[in-house]
């Protein structure tokens, strides 16, 4: 791995603690409002804190730096899997894409593909076990499921294009320096 590839890895890994941060606080707070069960709020603390406290440390030690990647794959599941499990909803399951979103700013495929992997087995999960308080009642067959799948299979390939893309255009330029 290069030095310049090191150092947007390092970037990226800080910013994707810091929206991990983010997301682990607004589930708790949005459990914290709304559904106010202590236990589920204490599960949401222990797992997500956890994970993005152990994430800060890998990240501000620069230890790990190509494979933290991978435990931001985990942290942001585990955060929208929470969301959907604890407080289910829509919004809840919008997070699925926003989580998709999160780890496209890495630009990388194969890590956006097993994120849509793990996106749709979510997805699924919310399907079939809290359907009647995320989807309305048109949604409740398996075209539906479907469909929601259908979705994020399509943002997890246009991802991979713009992943690619920022990879051809990283690699143009950085041979345009050399020459």
């Amino acid at each position: 791995m290069t030095m310049e590839r090191t150092a947007l890895l390092k970037r990226q890994n800080r910013l994707i603690v810091q929206l991990l941060w983010i997301a682990a606080g607004l589930v708790f707070l949005n459990n914290l409002l709304s559904v106010r069960d202590p236990l589920a709020g204490a599960i949401i603390l222990l797992a997500c804190g956890g994970l993005a406290l152990f994430m800060s440390y890998v990240v501000y030690t620069n230890r790990m730096v190509a494979a933290t990647k991978y435990l931001a794959l985990a942290g942001v599941h585990l955060t929208v899997f929470l969301f959907i499990e604890f407080t289910p909803g829509l919004l809840s399951y919008l997070a699925i894409y926003i989580g998709l979103f999160i780890l496209g700013l890495y630009q990388d495929g194969r890590l956006v593909t097993m994120a849509g992997v793990f996106s749709v087995a979510i997805s699924t999960y919310a399907f079939f076990m809290h359907r009647g308080l995320i989807f309305h009642d048109r949604y409740d067959n398996l075209w539906s499921l479907a469909a929601l799948n259908f979705f994020i299979v399509l943002a997890c390939v246009l991802l991979v294009l713009q992943a690619q893309f920022g990879y051809r255009l990283r690699r143009d330029l950085s041979e345009e320096e050399t020459q």
